[in-house]
């Protein structure tokens, strides 16, 4: 009885588009371990407003979970938006967000014009503002929007975006 079985994959293919193949497979797999270790949204914390029949004021954002956040958009770079909510920053990840509504009706004018830095803390603690030196083996500076300096060694760092671009934490120099 012939065997009428179908030619596995890597055989079935030439050697040019099985090398085009596994070029393609090692640039996902590069990405993705380029890509920061990032933590679902951190809820902000629980807090009872003094007028609990007035409507919450801020943007809404959507999370594919289906759980509804009204924060301020205050940044945004090429992973998520930041918001912040009673003083707190919580940045959520586009992957996360099924949409976004903005009290204005539209999305912030400049807000991609902030840098953040993403800690390897626990929390992955967001700082939000302008970074003031980036020079390999020292720590960043950032002044936040509310003018207070901060400096962050780079082992501290998950990840930093300026301007918007997502970068590697600073080499030892």
């Amino acid at each position: 009885m012939p065997n009428h079985a179908q030619p596995s994959l890597p055989s079935a293919l030439s050697a040019a588009p099985r090398a085009a193949l596994r070029r393609r497979l090692l640039v996902v797999a590069l990405v993705a371990l380029a890509a920061p270790a990032l933590s679902g949204f951190r809820p902000f914390t629980a807090v009872q407003s003094v007028c609990p029949k007035c409507p919450e004021k801020g943007d809404r954002v959507t999370l594919k979970s289906g759980k509804v956040v009204v924060a301020r958009v205050v940044g945004k770079n090429q992973d998520g938006y930041i918001f912040e909510r009673y003083g707190e920053l919580r940045f959520i990840q586009f992957r996360e967000i099924s949409k976004v509504a903005f009290k204005s009706g539209a999305e912030p004018k400049g807000i991609a014009n902030y840098d953040q830095i993403l800690l390897k803390d626990k929390d992955q603690t967001l700082l939000h503002g302008t970074l003031i030196a980036i020079e390999a083996g020292k720590p960043l500076a950032m002044r936040s929007v509310r003018g207070q300096v901060y400096m962050v060694s780079p082992e501290q760092i998950l990840v930093y975006y300026h301007r918007g671009k997502r970068r590697a934490p600073p080499k030892k120099g």
